[in-house]
């Protein structure tokens, strides 16, 4: 069965934006320690540099690429090739662990399944827009450094 790419963009921005939700309304929003609040300043750090290197004006939720897009490999971008992603599950992570529970805990697991396919659908729309992307994805990681 082969789904229409564009309620696939939608069903992807869906499950991202509503776990996220999900996870803020039925939860605290601020971890319930000093490390976890670290981890989670962290996250959001990762986040505001990535928006910053790659500039609000390019930024996309659903994931397309817009007419003159621009190709970014600079900031997090030199490291990963999906830094905003890295930085919900970073944001995200402390709050589970604050207030654990198995649908926050399955919720969230939704969430990074989610930004994974996410980020493969991404990654083959840049491949085609792209023609040095293969050359950038040899010398970068996909998400975590030194894991994925």
């Amino acid at each position: 069965m082969k789904i229409n790419p564009g309620l696939l963009k939608f069903l992807f921005v869906f499950f991202q934006f509503g776990g996220m939700a999900y996870l803020l309304l039925s939860g605290p929003i601020f971890a319930n320690s000093i490390s976890l609040i670290i981890t989670e300043l962290a996250g959001i750090f990762i986040g505001l540099w990535a928006i910053y290197s790659m500039r609000i004006d390019n930024l996309r939720i659903l994931p397309d690429l817009k007419k003159d897009a621009i190709f970014v490999h600079a900031g997090p971008y030199g490291i990963i090739r999906h830094p905003m992603y890295l930085a919900i599950i970073v944001t995200f992570l402390p709050l589970i662990i604050s207030q654990l529970s198995i649908d926050r805990l399955l919720v969230f697991i939704i969430i990074i399944v989610d930004l994974v396919f996410k980020l493969n659908f991404e990654e083959r729309l840049l491949a085609k827009a792209f023609s040095d992307y293969e050359t950038y994805k040899k010398t970068t990681f996909r998400l975590i450094p030194y894991i994925y």
